[in-house]
C-alpha cells in the first residue's frame, strides 16, 4: 500500500497539518522541500500548493499535482492564459489602454497588483479612467448572482460550497466576496447550475491538475459561469477535511 507524504507550500499551513493528522494511521507526514527526505517507491507525494521543485529527488510518477502545474495555477496571468481556449473566464489584458476602453464602454475593471494574491489581496475595482493605474493584469468585471467553490479530484466533483453572507454582517461588498467583506463558504441549501460544474471540471483539466478547488461566479442574466481561479491548497475543516481525507484514502 502507498504511504501518503504531504509536500506543503509551507510547514505552517493549517490545512496541510490537519490533512496529515487525518491520515496519520497511514503513517502520513509532511516534508520540507529542502530537507533530508528520501522518496521511497511506495511514497505518494501529495503536493499541497507548493509551486517549487524539491531539492530531494522526486519521482514524477508518484506525485499528485506537480509543482510545475501548481506554479501556473497560482499565477493569475499564467492560469488565465492556460484556461483561455478551454474554459469560460473573464476577459483579461495586460494593456492599460484596453482597460481604459472597457471603462469607456461602461465596464468595471479589476486591477490586480499581485499575480499570486489570495483572499482579495491586491485587487482594486475601478470604473473611472482617472483612477486607473499600471499593474501586471486587468480583468473585466463580470456581474455575479452567486459565487461557488467546487472541489474536484480528477474529473469527479467531491464537494460544493457557495459564498453567503455571514449572519449579522452588514454593509457588505457584493463584488469582492471574501471573508473581510462578510462572506463565508456554506454547503447547505445550494442550488448550483450545471454550467458551474462543467466549467469547474474544464478548469482542472486545462491546468493539468489532479485536484483543486475552483472558484466560479454565476451570471444570472446570461446563464453562464465564469471561472476566476483554482486553489491548490484550499482551507480544510469539518466536511471538507473529511472528504479530502476519504478521497486520498481511496486513491491509496
Amino acid at each position: 500500500m502507498l504511504r501518503p507524504i504531504i509536500y506543503p507550500y509551507k510547514m505552517q499551513s493549517k490545512s496541510a497539518r490537519v490533512l496529515s493528522k487525518s491520515l496519520s494511521d497511514l503513517r502520513c507526514k509532511r516534508v520540507y522541500e529542502n530537507g533530508n527526505y528520501y522518496q521511497y517507491n511506495n511514497h505518494l507525494i501529495i503536493n499541497w500548493g507548493n509551486p517549487r521543485m524539491p531539492q530531494w529527488e522526486l519521482n514524477p510518477n508518484l506525485i499528485i499535482n506537480s509543482p510545475d502545474n501548481v506554479l501556473v495555477a497560482q499565477n493569475k496571468l499564467l492560469s488565465l492564459e492556460k484556461m483561455n481556449t478551454k474554459v469560460r473566464i473573464p476577459k483579461f489584458t495586460q494593456s492599460i489602454e484596453d482597460a481604459m476602453r472597457w471603462i469607456d464602454n461602461g465596464r468595471i475593471v479589476v486591477a490586480r497588483n499581485l499575480l499570486r494574491g489570495y483572499g482579495g489581496k491586491g485587487i482594486s475595482l475601478i470604473n473611472n479612467i482617472n483612477s486607473l493605474f499600471e499593474c501586471p493584469l486587468y480583468t473585466r468585471y463580470v456581474k455575479k448572482g452567486a459565487e461557488y467553490r467546487v472541489h474536484i479530484f480528477g474529473s469527479t466533483i467531491i464537494f460544493i460550497q457557495q459564498k453567503k453572507l455571514r449572519h449579522g454582517s452588514v454593509g457588505n461588498n457584493f463584488q469582492v466576496r471574501n471573508y473581510d467583506n462578510g462572506w463565508i463558504f456554506c454547503n447547505k441549501n445550494i442550488n448550483i447550475p450545471n454550467d458551474v460544474l462543467e466549467q469547474s471540471i474544464l478548469a482542472i483539466d486545462a491546468l493539468n491538475l489532479d485536484f483543486g478547488a475552483v472558484d466560479v461566479g454565476w451570471n444570472e442574466r446570461y446563464k453562464k459561469a465564469f471561472v476566476y481561479e483554482v486553489n491548490t491548497a484550499p482551507a480544510l475543516e469539518g466536511t471538507t477535511l473529511e472528504l479530502y481525507s476519504q478521497t486520498f484514502r481511496r486513491l491509496i
